[in-house]
């Protein structure tokens, strides 16, 4: 059982780390908004990485071959969201939104977790890094029950929030120090970043699949 849980740890933090369009995300939000709007982005993606972790340990072929067989489309409608969040990004009134990081509210954190999910979610090659992963820690030979899939899946999740808790506290903690107008400047970088990896990804998916 220790084995389970230490193995399911671990590779939902590591899984999470790689910096991707998510962390640039959730790196800019907790500048702007604090600890819980950037957390929020990250929850989305680990919420997602679990349902992936799901499918890759339980192998359940009907949703793993629709979702590959879709990989394109998914890839394109979320890269569109990232493309639309760069401009909004870059667009933002920066010094606002830190001045009321106080006053997020609800709907502003449920919009940014939808948009989240969707972007996490439009890549189902996820499923293969799992894959990989499991094979690598040699899952299939200490996960033999359904119950040991529960207790793994539930600390592959634990491992992930971990790691995106600790991305959007440490950012937080240092964001303080930063003077608004290097925030604005940190804004529109992360704008053009977000927007140019939408871009980069969507030509990827259209020319080399």
């Amino acid at each position: 059982m220790f084995d389970i849980i230490i193995h399911g740890y671990l590779i939902g933090l590591f899984a999470s780390m790689p910096v991707g369009a998510l962390a640039v995300l959730s790196i800019q939000k907790t500048m702007n908004g604090g600890l819980l709007s950037g957390f929020t982005i990250g929850l989305a993606a680990a919420i997602v990485d679990l349902f992936y972790a799901t499918v890759a340990v339980l192998g359940l072929t009907m949703i793993k071959d629709f979702m590959m067989r879709h990989e394109i489309t998914l890839g394109i409608i979320g890269s569109l969201f990232l493309v639309i969040s760069g401009i909004k990004i870059y667009r933002s009134d920066t010094i606002k939104q830190y001045r009321s990081r106080g006053n997020i509210t609800r709907a502003k954190l449920a919009n940014d977790f939808a948009s989240s999910i969707l972007i996490a979610a439009s890549n189902p090659v996820t499923i293969i890094g799992f894959g990989s992963f499991f094979a690598g820690f040699g899952i299939n030979d200490i996960v033999t029950t359904n119950f040991d899939v529960i207790i793994f899946l539930i600390f592959l999740f634990a491992g992930a929030c971990t790691w995106w808790f600790t991305l959007s506290f440490v950012v937080n903690k240092f964001r303080h120090k930063i003077r608004l107008r290097f925030l604005v400047i940190i804004n529109r970088i992360t704008g053009v970043v977000v927007f140019v990896l939408g871009i980069g990804i969507i030509i990827s998916l259209i020319f080399f699949k």
